[in-house]
């Protein structure tokens, strides 16, 4: 028999003894048993359950027992045989688990009452850390702290209280939280300081966070709101401009809120109100010097007194209207610019301001020289939407509507007769708010001039151009303008209401019902030409009680009225 198969043997043997004293002793795993401290490390306790078998507990496992005696060698103490390992001779040995049923009841009872417990964080596990309370426990992440923390290597092993936010005995789980007591202790603290804040006081304080609409200023223990607009008199586009993080302010407290617990507080309050000087220092059609402080879509703003600025709105800063649809392209931020004060709001804190005013208005200079009725030359500079867009001169620009382009022609399909860079002539017909108004068919007079002494139930005489079920389209006498005379309005009798019973070139006779010489409008109807003459004739020839019938009545007016010739 070789020496590795009498150790074999041995171990064997050494295995089916230590099995037998361990079954003499009744040492089950799964069970409370009676154990003695043996020896204790830095780190764990030995402990000794009979048997010739000890474990190893970890200190943390006796950090929070209740009677906080010392551990000392030979105290009897209750422990859990989680697993007995035969080859070395020890065990797994757990004091926590003996004591959980005792501990358990102790900690529902403080969870039941609301009242912090003590433990230490042991370490970190997944989605936030370990706990010992005397038994494990959870702290989620963002229990932590009131902010987030990224190390939290200060805080392990460290003896604090926590609140416990949910207990579960059948899934062995408890969830505490440390931010929980952070906010109870720091409420107090908010509510002691707050007592001692007062409207009016000047305190001294440290910027905490900035946000866009302002920053949050600790007033030492209390957090405040600094908005944006009482940080300086100045225009400022973030309040991180002139403030930064943990820097030391000084500020006015400027509103109370004793129902929300909630203090304002201002910088600007301990600063002189430019605007109080303004009155005396500016006045309307003052010529002063800015800087820019912001460029909008809208216009410019521009500060001509430390704190006070005002609008440039975009249609003030040029004569020229192209140039005003992009602020941005004319100025910048912090440039220096004349301007001239326009208006004062000193209720609203307003002030209204233009640039162009300090410069000819060159719409005057044109309209001098081209009164409306002047018939000029101009180059086509752009087509769209039914309009066509000239260049009069320097930066004036006019306007033609497709309308204006012919008396008889579909606009549609006139303004196709004309492409950018044309040369053409045209008349002005209106020249308001720095807009002219061209016509190119008004160059040669209008066909309403034939109608300048015709009033509205005046009779015209009328050559069809066209029939149609619209009705027809007639021309007033050989040079007139153009109209359409409704299907509905060409007789008095239904019947008769019929475009065929025309053709082109065919006159006939209508009654004006209305006439706009300054739009070119007229409505013309032989519906109401006739019903004139109905009554007229009925009035002279007839009554109704006579029995005569219409016709007889024209008849018979109309066989006087030949014998008179």
């Amino acid at each position: 028999m070789n020496r590795e198969s009498i150790n074999n043997n041995q171990l064997t043997e050494f295995d089916s003894i230590l099995a037998d004293s361990i079954s003499n002793t009744k040492l089950k795993e799964g069970t409370i048993i009676k154990g003695t401290i043996a020896e204790i490390e830095d780190e764990a306790i030995i402990v000794d359950i009979g048997a010739k078998v000890e474990g190893r507990i970890s200190k943390r496992e006796f950090a929070f027992r209740k009677d906080q005696k010392e551990l000392e060698v030979g105290d009897e103490i209750d422990v859990y045989l989680d697993k007995i390992e035969n080859h070395n001779g020890e065990c797994i040995l757990s004091r926590s688990k003996a004591k959980s049923k005792e501990i358990w009841a102790e900690i529902e009872k403080s969870f039941q009452a609301g009242e912090l417990i003590e433990g230490v964080i042991t370490g970190k596990v997944k989605g936030g850390l370990s706990c010992e309370i005397g038994v494990t426990a959870f702290l989620p992440g963002s229990q932590i702290d009131t902010r987030p923390v990224r190390d939290v290597s200060h805080l392990i092993d460290v003896p604090q209280k926590f609140k416990i936010l949910k207990m579960d005995l059948k899934r062995n789980n408890i969830v505490v939280s440390r931010r929980a007591v952070l906010e109870e202790i720091h409420k107090e603290v908010r509510e002691e300081r707050f007592l001692q804040l007062k409207l009016e006081d000047v305190v001294e304080g440290k910027i905490k966070a900035i946000t866009d609409y302002g920053a949050f200023v600790d007033l030492g223990g209390y957090d405040s709101l600094l908005h944006s607009s009482d940080i300086t008199y100045k225009r400022i586009g973030h309040p991180s401009e002139v403030l930064k993080i943990d820097q030391q302010v000084k500020v006015k407290i400027i509103k109370v809120d004793p129902e929300k617990n909630r203090v304002s507080v201002g910088m600007k309050q301990l600063e002189e109100d430019p605007w109080l000087q303004v009155k005396e220092k500016f006045n309307v059609d003052d010529k002063v010097k800015g800087v820019v402080t912001n460029v909008t879509d809208y216009g410019i703003f521009i500060e001509i007194e430390n704190g006070v600025e005002g609008l440039c709105h975009k249609d003030m800063l040029t004569w020229n209207h192209k140039q005003n649809s992009k602020p941005g392209n004319l100025y910048a931020r912090s440039q220096a610019v004349d301007c001239q004060i326009l208006e004062i709001d000193h209720e609203k804190r307003r002030l209204s301001l233009g640039i162009k005013q300090l410069f000819p208005n060159p719409w005057h200079r044109f309209n001098e020289a081209n009164p409306i009725g002047s018939v000029i030359n101009v180059n086509i500079t752009n087509i769209k939407d039914g309009i066509i867009f000239c260049n009069l001169e320097d930066d004036i620009d006019g306007a033609i509507f497709s309308k204006d382009l012919s008396w008889d022609a579909d606009p549609k399909e006139e303004i196709k007769k004309y492409k950018v860079g044309d040369n053409i002539s045209a008349k002005i017909i209106a020249n308001e708010n720095d807009k002219v108004s061209l016509s190119v068919r008004e160059i040669n007079g209008s066909p309403f001039d034939e109608l300048k002494d015709k009033n509205k139930g005046d009779i015209v005489t009328c050559n069809v151009v066209e029939t149609g079920d619209f009705g027809l389209k007639v021309r007033i006498g050989e040079k007139g303008p153009i109209s359409i005379i409704k299907r509905n309005e060409l007789a008095l009798r239904k019947s008769d209401a019929r475009p065929e019973r025309w053709a082109k070139n065919d006159k006939l006779d209508a009654t004006i019902t209305n006439i706009d010489q300054s739009n070119y409008k007229i409505s013309l109807s032989v519906r109401m030409m006739e019903e004139k003459t109905e009554r007229e004739a009925m009035e002279k020839y007839g009554s109704k009680d006579s029995g005569a019938s219409l016709g007889a009545i024209l008849g018979k007016a109309l066989g006087r009225d030949k014998k008179e010739e």
